[in-house]
């Protein structure tokens, strides 16, 4: 059983910030296998519970250390599986494209593709957040402390440059992946093609082009998660393939499956979800 609740961000955060979301688990005894594929966001995430967690990848599986604020830099790729054995409890910052960026001044080029523990990227201050984010009583108060560590990171990045429009560009790109054409999105922003596809690359960590990818991959992941009876050539048009193969082939590049073997080999737990607090 996994029970989800959600929260919106304070307002001068959603530009980088999607969520904050409040899981909390209990296999029963048996194993949860969750794919960790590509996807076109990062996570920072707080375990509430310190059972021991498996991560099995192509260079082996270790036991992922819950006492670390874990922070998955926006995966391009297929990375391993992540296998549950208890209850848990965690609460994860869902980051935008650029978000991590924005808000932190990090350079996502040389953090994609990694799983990494916060402190060691943004500094001890994350494990003040940790300890009120324990002593909160419920997601409310969660959101509030959560709300007051972005924004005061956010406040004190002076850095100018680029974001805004590099923050524009990628939520042009996820509203609409499939229609995607770099050169009109650079003309769109005021920027030269070189210099988005640089400064894209920088603050998300990956290429305009590949994001367009893995944003839709994810529209058209949703598309079958939202209604298991949709054929995968629907979806295929819907979102933009050239055909079904053009799909396969962008399915088998993110999560190392066909869509249907991942779809078999990876079902989505039974999953009860609260309401989204604003």
């Amino acid at each position: 059983m996994v029970l989800t609740t959600e929260a919106l961000p304070a307002l001068p955060l959603r530009d980088f910030i999607s969520s904050y979301c409040l899981r909390e688990i209990d296999t029963n005894g048996t194993d949860l296998v969750k794919a960790i594929h590509a996807i076109d966001q990062s996570f920072m995430t707080f375990w509430l519970a310190k059972t021991p967690l498996l991560y099995a990848t192509s260079k082996g599986t270790s036991s992922i250390n819950t006492k670390e604020r874990q922070l998955l830099c926006i995966p391009s790729r297929f990375q391993g599986y992540q296998t549950y054995n208890g209850r848990y409890s965690f609460f994860s910052v869902n980051l935008k494209a650029n978000g991590f960026y924005r808000i932190f001044n990090v350079p996502m080029q040389l953090l994609s593709d990694t799983l990494v523990h916060s402190d060691d990227v943004i500094g001890k201050e994350v494990s003040f957040l940790q300890e009120q984010l324990e002593e909160a009583a419920n997601l409310q108060q969660m959101k509030a402390v959560a709300d007051a560590f972005f924004l005061g990171k956010l406040i004190r990045n002076t850095a100018t440059g680029t974001g805004d429009r590099i923050t524009a560009a990628a939520l042009a790109i996820s509203a609409c992946p499939e229609a995607l054409n770099v050169k009109q999105l650079a003309a769109s922003v005021n920027m030269s093609l070189r210099a988005l596809e640089q400064h894209f690359l920088a603050q998300v960590g990956m290429p305009p082009k590949l994001y367009a990818r893995v944003s839709r991959f994810m529209k058209a992941m949703g598309m079958k998660m939202s209604d298991a009876d949709i054929n995968w050539t629907t979806i295929a048009h819907t979102c933009g393939y050239f055909d079904q193969m053009h799909l396969v082939k962008d399915f088998k590049a993110f999560t190392g499956q066909s869509p249907r073997a991942f779809m078999q080999g990876s079902p989505p737990p039974a999953e009860q979800f609260g309401p989204v607090l604003e």
